[in-house]
């Protein structure tokens, strides 16, 4: 009602504008107007003004609107296969965090509802503990004093890169050995080139220094040392925001499978965290950071997550099939925002792509947190396509209990839901939630010889 009103008044003091300049036109240049000279003028212009207005709004509306991210010369999929949906074949994944060391963990942590704690170290400047997600069992005067004696540059110490790092490595040993006992389940190979390749796509921030990322990157290739060192590739990739893995995987998903290539082993690995007393000042100086006064606040978090994705030739545990990019009508960040329709219309269209009756889903997890309209959007996609899900205990957020994890999130969401999937034997819906504007889904499924096997 109160837009209509604002509308109305705004054409009203278009035409009492118009009117006035007319009327005093004609006084100060003495004419007298005939009927066609008041249609013309008292009318037909202001009603002509309104709408060179309304179609410059439109032209401007559509200007600002996000675009569609251009494809990558030579990727172009040919018209005849650009429907088929984008799909990831994974044979493990791993994950940890602040309420867990593993994947499972950190399912139990979100059915049980655990939030983050008052931490004992990251303090506001008037003393008061903050709420933080820490991953337990790392210290930071022992991180700080092993990259010191390895050589690490002094832009490359900082307390969260030194435990993002740390969890990296973690992750990346945990999935280098899951590859490795698929490779030798039957066979050890005899010589180092006998062996398949291993790849690692490490997503780590972009705002980390480049001595941090290859620090970073080279931990990552140390942790996999039951590989032979000349098997194994590692390409490190800048997290510039909330969407970078979706869209890496999304990358990955579409790229051309050659038969004839050399047999790989991937892995897929992102990192991000915010325990440092240094990103705590900074988000408190943004009016970012969870405070008593500002409840739509940030938690710091830290998480480390990873995909094992199975070569062409190996049988896959878990099918990942990957929606389109969608965009909000409303920032979810804005004032007053509220989940939107095209959510759930997105994973309704999912679901019949990857030809999954909504009854199947069992749960429906989320990077979402507690903020903005964030919270609401997995309940509404909950509310209109699973009638039998319970919202208290089927929509899980992992953001609520692990704090603010950045680049991290969104695979550490998939990760979680490929172990939920596995321990169900049923089908689990994603939601990526962390950016303002862009929103994506993805159904984790069993592969159907596993399913019925």
């Amino acid at each position: 009602m109160a837009r209509v009103l604002k509308k109305g008044m705004l054409v009203l003091a278009l035409f009492a504008v118009v009117w006035l300049a007319v009327i005093i036109w004609w006084q100060e240049s003495r004419t007298l107007p005939t009927g066609v000279d008041i249609g013309l003028y008292l009318f037909a212009l202001p009603l002509a003004l309104l709408g060179a207005l309304w179609a410059g709004a439109r032209i401007v509306r559509a200007a600002r609107a996000p675009k569609a991210a251009p494809a990558q010369a030579g990727t172009e999929a040919p018209a005849e296969t650009a429907a088929r949906p984008a799909e990831l074949r994974l044979v493990a994944v791993a994950a940890r965090a602040a309420v867990g060391a593993d994947a499972a963990a950190v399912y139990e942590a979100l059915a049980e509802q655990q939030r983050p704690e008052l931490d004992a170290e990251l303090k506001t400047p008037e003393g008061f503990p903050i709420f933080a997600a820490r991953v337990p069992g790392m210290d930071d005067m022992e991180l700080y004093a092993a990259a010191r004696e390895r050589g690490a540059p002094s832009d490359a110490l900082a307390t969260a890169t030194l435990r993002v790092t740390a969890l990296l490595a973690d992750i990346a040993r945990a999935l280098t050995h899951d590859a490795h006992a698929r490779v030798t389940e039957l066979d050890v190979p005899a010589r180092d080139e006998d062996w398949p390749r291993l790849h690692f796509d490490v997503l780590v921030p972009a705002d980390w220094s480049e001595a941090a990322r290859q620090r970073a990157l080279a931990a990552v290739r140390a942790a996999a040392g039951v590989w032979p060192d000349a098997r194994i590739d590692a390409a490190e990739h800048p997290a510039r925001d909330a969407m970078a893995a979706d869209l890496l995987l999304r990358q990955l998903a579409a790229e051309p499978r050659d038969a004839k290539a050399e047999p790989q082993w991937r892995i897929v690995l992102a990192g991000d965290g915010y325990i440092d007393a240094e990103q705590v000042a900074h988000w408190r100086s943004l009016s970012t950071l969870l405070t008593h006064s500002n409840p739509q606040g940030r938690v710091p978090g830290e998480a480390a997550a990873g995909l094992l994705l199975a070569p062409s030739d190996v049988q896959a545990d878990v099918n990942v099939t990957l929606s389109p990019v969608v965009y909000r009508e409303k920032s979810a960040d804005a004032r007053g925002a509220q989940a939107e329709a095209q959510l759930a219309d997105l994973a309704r269209t999912l679901l019949e792509t990857a030809n999954v009756g909504p009854d199947n889903v069992a749960h429906v997890i989320s990077d979402a947190d507690h903020r903005g309209s964030r919270p609401l959007e997995p309940l509404s996609v909950a509310s209109q396509l699973f009638a039998h899900l319970d919202a208290g205990k089927d929509c899980l957020s992992v953001g609520v209990a692990c704090g603010h994890t950045g680049a991290a999130a969104s695979l550490l969401t998939l990760a979680v839901a490929a172990q939920t999937c596995l321990q169900f034997d049923q089908p689990v819906l994603t939601l990526t939630l962390q950016d303002p504007a862009l929103r994506s889904a993805a159904l984790v499924s069993r592969p159907a010889s596993s399913a019925t096997a």
